[in-house]
């Protein structure tokens, strides 16, 4: 039996964890995701490594469907690795 480590999400200002969720607005369906900079090329990993920058959660919009239901499927297919993209980029 494997047994399934906690990822540690982004959180906003209250303390809440940022998610990915699907966006319905006006006849346009997408998965938006708090992806972390460094794990997208934004930011340099060598930067942070030095401290001289920060990792950040950027949305970013990972897929268009066609209907609400289409990007949901997708989300709970490619769950896991949407959500290692969400992770922050840690120096020990």
């Amino acid at each position: 039996m494997r047994h399934s480590r906690k990822i540690k999400l982004p959180k906003n200002g209250k303390g809440e964890e940022l998610v990915p969720y699907v966006v319905s607005k006006d006849n346009r369906h997408e998965v938006v995701a708090p992806v972390s900079s460094v794990r997208i090329g934004e930011t340099s990993r060598e930067l942070v490594k030095s401290k001289q920058c920060v990792d950040y959660p950027r949305w970013v919009a990972l897929y268009v469907g066609r209907n609400h239901k289409d990007c949901q499927k997708w989300l709970d297919t490619y769950k896991k690795h949407v959500l290692k993209l969400c992770v922050m980029y840690e120096v020990s």
